[in-house]
């Protein structure tokens, strides 16, 4: 999601100086260690892809009565010293990690349990695993990253345990989502 990057000049920014950026200034952007990363809105391959992989997980999660399933432009907090804030494209927090007093208006306080990035053709490979091991870092127990053009989704579970589905294999939510499996190719159509 490092589509054409631009990073706030200025100090290093606190989540709450963040938070209070207007809208029509801030766009589409994170808080990286304070300082703000700018992208410009992802092309409509992009928003297929991020929509089908929304729409197949909340509907399994829905249904098996396993949490939330949010999509782009969602803000976690995955770290607060350094403070950083970052966007998915879509993810998911199981149900016993759901505040007890409702879905918060601001950030969610906490990193979700899977992330989940979809590559875009400016993306550059290496700041791609750098978010991905950024969100494990900082607790996202697993990171998929679906690569449109390559028709694939690299699995990050930890530094170590990083493998790649091609298209015809199964992408399986294993005991992080349940029951939940797709052909990796169906996400792509």
């Amino acid at each position: 999601m490092n589509r054409g990057t631009t990073t706030h000049g200025g100090p290093r920014l606190s989540i709450d100086e963040f938070r209070r950026i207007p809208d029509d200034e801030a766009g589409r952007s994170e808080l990286v260690r304070g300082l703000v990363v700018r992208e410009p809105p992802p092309g409509a391959e992009h928003g297929h892809v991020g929509l089908n992989v929304a729409l197949a997980l909340a509907e399994h999660v829905r249904r098996h009565d396993l949490g939330l399933v949010v999509s782009l432009e969602t803000g976690f907090v995955l770290e607060t010293d350094p403070p950083t804030v970052r966007a998915p494209d879509v993810a998911f927090i199981s149900k016993k990690r759901l505040p007890a007093d409702g879905i918060p208006v601001g950030y969610w306080p906490l990193p979700p349990d899977l992330a989940v990035e979809v590559v875009s053709p400016s993306d550059q490979a290496e700041s791609i695993d750098e978010k991905a091991l950024d969100h494990l870092r900082c607790g996202v127990r697993e990171v998929w990253v679906v690569h449109p053009r390559s028709r694939r989704v690299t699995i990050y579970r930890s530094r170590r345990d990083v493998h790649t589905l091609t298209e015809d294999a199964e992408l399986d939510g294993g005991d992080l989502v349940p029951g939940f499996r797709v052909r990796v190719g169906d996400l792509l159509a």
